[in-house]
């Protein structure tokens, strides 16, 4: 397995943590694409995502079956994500082939930084819903939620139609369920009429899950959102706002779970920092 040495992993991520947070230096070139491992990420905004979203609703005729290329399967990729792509060569095809990757998480800005590039925004999946949830009552079009423990999808659905009035939340579906039961409920996705499709499974089995069932589903938006469903459902609260303005809502995540995620952030962060590095020489 590939490793940096403590000494060196610590000296690399305190360094970057404090580039990335304090900038200086000027302003650094945003170009429209990124690459992390040759996964390919667009360097965007969080209004221009949600208007790409339903730009491709709109593009949909109806809830007829959607003709081959006009499905799209929007990802969202944090450094965790990023690992698991460099040594995952499906995980890595699927969002290489995918029709967006979006950048989640302080963690790709500090990586942009690090190869002197900036970027335009953080561009995650729990931000994000909300403002689909929005637009999505707004325009009309419905969402199915699929995912997470027995219960956690209804929850969702019910605290975000009160949050917004007119928002058609199509269907949900917990993630419990076996093989023999996926063509159901497949079925019940599709007849439900939505428009975008939220999967809570968590990486890489969401977005396998999707690339394993791309021609069977017919909603014309598929996203993977990993745990975004307990956020909404109230089952686990989120950082406080100025924490997760400064980029370090990953220190509140891994208080809150210590035993899941120590893992991820103090091991897996480092290592995304050192490959970063590598690539950048």
């Amino acid at each position: 397995v590939e490793r940096p040495s403590v000494r060196a992993s610590l000296g690399l991520i305190v360094r970057s943590l404090i580039a990335g947070l304090v900038g200086g230096g000027g302003e650094l070139p945003v170009p429209p694409l990124l690459d992390f491992f040759g996964v390919p990420i667009v360097n965007t905004t969080m209004d221009e995502a949600v208007d790409w979203i339903a730009g491709r609703v709109a593009l949909a005729p109806g809830s007829s079956p959607m003709r081959k290329g006009e499905k799209a399967l929007l990802a969202f990729v944090n450094p965790d994500c990023l690992n698991i792509a460099y040594t995952h060569a499906r995980y890595r095809a699927v969002l290489q082939q995918a029709a967006r990757v979006l950048p989640d998480g302080i963690g790709v800005k500090i990586g942009c930084r690090m190869r002197g590039l900036g970027l335009a925004a953080n561009v995650n999946g729990t931000d994000l819903f909300p403002r689909l949830c929005e637009r999505a009552a707004r325009d009309g079009f419905s969402l199915f939620l699929l995912g997470a423990r027995p219960g956690i999808a209804d929850l969702v659905a019910e605290n975000m139609r009160a949050r917004h009035p007119g928002l058609k939340i199509a269907g949900t579906q917990h993630g419990y369920f076996g093989p023999d039961e996926e063509d159901a409920i497949i079925a019940r996705i599709n007849a439900s009429g939505a428009a975008v499709l939220l999967v809570a499974f968590g990486v890489p089995r969401q977005e396998l899950w999707l690339a394993d069932h791309h021609a069977a589903l017919t909603p014309p938006v598929r996203m993977g959102v990993g745990g975004l469903f307990d956020f909404y459902s109230g089952r686990i609260p989120r950082a406080p706002l100025w924490l997760r303005e400064i980029g370090l809502e990953w220190v509140w995540r891994l208080i809150q779970e210590p035993g899941r995620m120590w893992r991820r952030y103090l091991l897996g962060n480092p290592l995304f920092l050192y490959r970063v590095w590598k690539q950048a020489r």
